[in-house]
């Protein structure tokens, strides 16, 4: 009987540990992260060059829980296709903004154009007239890391700019975006 009890106990103890395991998005900005940026660059400029290409340094916050604007609420986002775990695990980064490495030599950004680093496009001068300006939030990820959310903005010159949630899933080993529910212009 008490080992009975004891192992009852200790399969209580295991499905309770393995239900608060949730994904959790890392402190620092990961290589899949920058991966799936680089493949949303590449995919987004395919059809068109970007001229004056600059990249954020940092992330934005995003959180589809509490935003005001387009996303309204997280059904947007979960009538989209995205699972509410992964709105959870963006959710819980609070207002936190982390480094983007998109500068260095070692920088994991793979982009098929000349880019330039930023910190923000208001210090972008009129000199660097038309630029496109790109901004990511950090990246949720299925425990597979085989499904993702996320969001982009793109400022284009200073004239017009929009941002978007992108849900994206990984097919046969390449990332495919598609809208996230919500959008939002500038």
């Amino acid at each position: 009987m008490l080992t009975v009890m004891k192992r009852s106990i200790a399969i209580l103890a295991c499905v309770v540990a393995l239900a608060g395991c949730n994904s959790r998005i890392p402190n620092k900005v990961s290589s899949d992260e920058y991966e799936i940026y680089s493949e949303w660059v590449n995919a987004h400029f395919s059809k068109r060059a970007p001229s004056n290409l600059y990249i954020s340094t940092r992330t934005f916050v995003f959180d589809p829980v509490s935003r005001t604007d387009a996303c309204k609420s997280t059904e947007m986002v979960e009538k989209a296709g995205a699972p509410s775990s992964l709105i959870k695990q963006l959710h819980a980064l609070g207002e936190a903004e982390y480094p983007l490495d998109v500068d260095s030599p070692n920088s994991q950004l793979r982009i098929a154009w000349k880019y330039e680093a930023s910190d923000h496009w208001q210090l972008l001068s009129e000199e660097n007239l038309p630029f496109q300006f790109v901004g990511f939030s950090r990246v949720a990820f299925n425990r597979a890391h085989t499904e993702a959310l996320f969001a982009v903005t793109d400022i284009c010159g200073g004239l017009c700019g929009w941002g978007d949630a992108v849900h994206a899933r990984k097919e046969s080993g390449t990332w495919v975006f598609e809208n996230g529910g919500c959008d939002w212009e500038y």
